[in-house]
């Protein structure tokens, strides 16, 4: 028996040692054929395969870059009808009514002030301007950036003017030519019950010039003619009517439409949104139909994949450290590009790792979006300059909306540790510094002397807290305090 115990081991050994030679003599490309295969044929993550998961990627991210699925996703939000309604309501009263109205569209840095416009200008000229007779209602845009000038800008009117009701536009006229033919066409407009929306983007750098003189000169044309016309100014200041000057702003109307920011609720609804594929097809919308035969879902596998990855996408972000995470990330902002910035790193980080959505994956892309160029900047600050960011941050949170430097250093004096002594010259020395590296801003009268100047911090919570984590030399008595901060 032990013979033959040992002759059938040596008849294994020899079978295996073959399979190996057999193995090494394949050519590589054959074996990793075979081994991606096999690999394919193993699930991605929970009920959905390797090649579905590579397809379902695919979809959203064309579904991503296609600009008319970011407008579905940004009207879809109450905030936006909203504003429509209010803007659509002034803007037809001037082509009803025939009065002159003025409004200031504001908001913060991608809230959707173009979208909001847009969106109405286009109904409103679908509804009254009929095709293949002359415009009842024209547009001229204007923009802070490119006719900055009033020359330019004065030109730049009389152009669109003369495009929109076929007449003849001299390139080489003056700038009294151009404003006296502004006056005159908009009486000609007026008697013809024709209505002009004069839009000016950035509208603040108007602001900027010396004596205003397009603003003027535009709303005293509007004023003295009593012409059908509507002047829509968008800016992100809030303050834009105040820099007006004295006789610009008396003919601007305070009337005002305020596009919010998006609240959290709204950026985790739209990242649920882009990150589902469509049941059906890849082009349920409309969106991709036709695009790509490959990308077309049908049977009942691919069925069953797409909700699998529908559901586990769901779990994912329902839980309760995604939901944490998530708020976190979107209060600072959750514009409708933010969102989609986040959604293109995980559908990369999903296409890497081949797996469907973890924790892990929307940290990381948390984490790698939130680092702004002022935290960049902050992680190589000394710790005196932290220091008196962090002061700053508790003046804010005990409801100082401004303050000077001694404010700030009596608060700095409170937080240093028995190790650490900042001296009074030192801390002015690096309030300058943050003043002149933009972290800080100084307001009201210039000409006090600098620690006396009101001033206020330019840098969110959120912002201070990524500094004072990764930081390397923050001591670990300023790291405590900021913790009772941001609690």
């Amino acid at each position: 028996h032990g013979r033959r115990g040992k002759r059938k081991a040596s008849a294994v050994r020899v079978d295996e040692a073959k399979r190996s030679t057999e193995e090494e003599q394949r050519p590589p490309s054959s074996r990793r054929a075979r081994v991606g295969r096999r690999s394919d044929q193993q699930g991605g993550s929970g009920g959905v395969s390797k090649p579905a998961l590579r397809k379902f990627l695919q979809i959203l991210r064309r579904r991503l870059l296609n600009d008319e699925r970011g407008r579905k996703c940004r009207e879809s939000s109450e905030h936006f009808q909203e504003s429509c309604e209010k803007l659509d309501n002034l803007i037809r009263s001037t082509i009803i009514h025939g009065t002159n109205n003025s409004v200031l569209l504001v908001g913060a840095p991608g809230s959707a002030k173009k979208e909001v416009l847009e969106r109405v200008l286009g109904d409103l000229l679908a509804e009254f301007n009929e095709e293949g007779k002359s415009a009842s209602v024209g547009v001229v845009r204007l923009s802070g950036l490119l006719h900055s000038d009033e020359c330019s800008a004065l030109r730049e009117i009389a152009r669109q003017l003369c495009d929109t009701w076929d007449l003849n536009f001299l390139k080489s006229a003056s700038f009294s030519t151009n404003l006296r033919f502004l006056r005159e066409i908009l009486s000609e407009l007026d008697k013809g019950h024709k209505t002009v929306i004069f839009v000016l983007d950035c509208l603040d750098l108007y602001t900027t010039k010396q004596k205003q003189g397009l603003l003027y000169n535009l709303l005293d044309a509007l004023q003295g003619s009593q012409a059908q016309a509507a002047v829509v100014g968008l800016s992100s200041r809030h303050d834009c009517l105040e820099l007006m000057e004295k006789r610009a702003r008396s003919r601007f109307s305070y009337r005002k439409v305020v596009t919010p920011a998006p609240p959290p609720e709204e950026g985790i609804r739209v990242l649920k949104e882009l990150l589902t594929v469509p049941e059906g097809s890849a082009g349920d919308d409309g969106l991709l139909s036709g695009s790509d035969p490959s990308l077309q879902l049908s049977g009942e596998r691919d069925e069953e994949e797409v909700k699998a990855f529908n559901r586990e996408v769901a779990a994912m972000l329902c839980s309760e450290e995604s939901k944490a995470v998530l708020d976190r990330f979107f209060k600072c902002n959750a514009t409708i590009y933010t969102v989609e910035q986040l959604v293109l790193g995980l559908i990369c980080s999903m296409d890497g790792s081949v797996s469907t959505l973890t924790l892990p994956m929307l940290r990381a892309a948390c984490g790698s979006m939130s680092v702004t160029t002022l935290v960049k900047q902050g992680l190589q600050m000394s710790v005196l300059d932290l220091t008196m960011l962090v002061a700053m941050q508790r003046l804010e949170k005990r409801g100082k909306e401004s303050y000077n430097f001694q404010h700030i250093y009596k608060e700095v004096e409170s937080l240093r540790s028995a190790d650490q002594r900042f001296g009074q010259e030192a801390a002015l020395e690096s309030y300058v510094r943050l003043v002149e590296q933009k972290f800080v801003e100084t307001i009201g009268d210039h000409r006090r002397q600098q620690e006396f100047r009101p001033s206020r911090l330019l840098m969110m919570g959120c912002e201070i807290e990524r500094i004072i984590a990764g930081h390397p030399n923050c001591p670990e008595s300023l790291r405590r305090s900021a913790a009772n901060i941001f609690l």
